[in-house]
């Protein structure tokens, strides 16, 4: 096992194009970080640098405690799991596990042995004869990994590796590597654009937008407190509402006016977390509501806290949950972080036509038991001390 160190590292390419920018990150000896990101973000560029598979234009990698900037891939002591599998198809199971071992000349007693551990491991041993055209996608994603597992490296690296398989195979086969990496504790690099995978796998996260660092923390640090508005849009789903909002002082308190008739108190525990919100009295800024904050408000609710008369343009039934759309008259932000963070062309452009309407629909997570109907007027409660808060012009959180 050893540790991995982006040391101020870039990757730029003969046509003048950043794919990474001064990359300083840490991954300790043992641990599963995340890479997420959107498309183009230079994730996977980042992870073949530690491969040695490109070229650092500048900074150190280190590995262990060996800088290996002009090592070969060979001489890393590392072992990639591709988004494609790559196994021979006319090779078996055991042969294809043992494969690297052999080029390395590695004894056959040893090859056996080392495959038949890795098989245990992966529940693979009632088809190390197979070829890999007789086994499903999940059974040829543990072949690689057992590919990777044989050569006992100082570390992993993966680059999307359930992407091909379907969603429910994805959701086993998350749990299944993540129990892998905890039992075997091998320090693992695990690129992906999906930040469900991101929450749900890692000791922690590192999320990158054009090639630069904009947050790493443990998966419930970066959903609680986004450091930017880009790390806000992109982690968590449905994604966090946000909109422009203005800071009033109302009786001596801050209160969040948004949109034309709600006027939202900001509580003390949500200016401890954002002291900034003070200094912004007058002055807009933008404003973050998580889904699962909102309630059907009810009489007990008091005004400072409630979205009145919302009218509910659709309804998700989840069976455990309802996503509930309403619409609200606050402007959406329109920036380039966002459309980079939504990383969906036609979410986006909806987005800007509700900026051009007036209207921006925002989406509730809410018990099934009382739910709205689509069509309804309703009355919105909102966990205010949950509010998030953001600078308009730079993205960078209140705090």
């Amino acid at each position: 096992m050893a540790r991995i160190v982006f040391d101020g590292v870039w990757k730029r390419y003969a046509d003048g194009t950043e794919a990474v920018k001064d990359l300083n990150l840490e991954i300790g000896d043992g641990e599963f970080m995340i890479l997420v990101g959107p498309s183009g973000c230079g994730k996977s560029t980042a992870l073949r640098m530690v491969a040695g598979l490109e070229a650092i234009s500048e900074g150190k990698m280190i590995i262990g405690d060996e800088t290996v900037n002009d090592l070969s891939p060979g001489e890393r002591d590392i072992a990639m799991v591709f988004q494609s599998y790559a196994l021979y198809p006319h090779m078996s199971v055991a042969d294809n596990m043992g494969f690297a071992l052999k080029m390395a000349k590695i004894s056959k007693s040893e090859i056996t042995e080392r495959v038949n551990k890795a098989a245990d491991i992966l529940g693979l041993t009632e088809y190390l004869h197979r070829k890999p055209k007789a086994l499903s996608g999940g059974q040829r994603q543990r072949v690689a990994m057992g590919r990777a597992i044989v050569r006992n490296p100082q570390a992993f690296l993966m680059d999307e590796p359930l992407s091909n398989l379907d969603a429910k195979l994805r959701v086993a086969m998350r749990s299944e590597i993540a129990a892998l990496q905890t039992r075997l504790g091998v320090t693992t690099l695990y690129v992906t654009h999906d930040q469900i995978e991101a929450m749900t796998m890692g000791d922690r996260v590192a999320v990158l937008k054009r090639g630069e660092l904009q947050q790493v923390a443990s998966p419930q640090e970066l959903y609680d407190n986004p450091d930017n508005l880009f790390v806000a849009g992109f982690i968590g789903s449905p994604s966090m509402n946000l909109a422009q909002a203005t800071i009033e002082d109302v009786g001596g308190k801050p209160h969040v006016k948004l949109g034309t008739r709600s006027s939202l108190l900001v509580p003390d525990h949500a200016l401890e977390r954002y002291p900034r919100v003070r200094e912004y009295v007058g002055k807009q800024v933008a404003v973050g509501l998580r889904p699962e904050h909102f309630s059907r408000a009810d009489a007990s609710t008091p005004d400072d806290r409630k979205m009145p008369q919302r009218e509910v343009g659709l309804v998700e039934l989840l069976g455990a949950e309802v996503l509930v759309h309403f619409a609200t008259s606050a402007a959406p932000i329109i920036t380039e972080d966002l459309r980079e963070a939504i990383d969906d062309p036609e979410a986006f452009a909806e987005l800007e036509h509700e900026a051009e309407s007036g209207v921006q629909h925002f989406v509730a997570r809410m018990e099934p038991l009382g739910a709205p109907k689509t069509g309804e007027h309703v009355d919105v409660a909102f966990k205010t001390e949950h509010m998030h808060f953001f600078d308009l012009d730079t993205g960078q959180a209140l705090r």
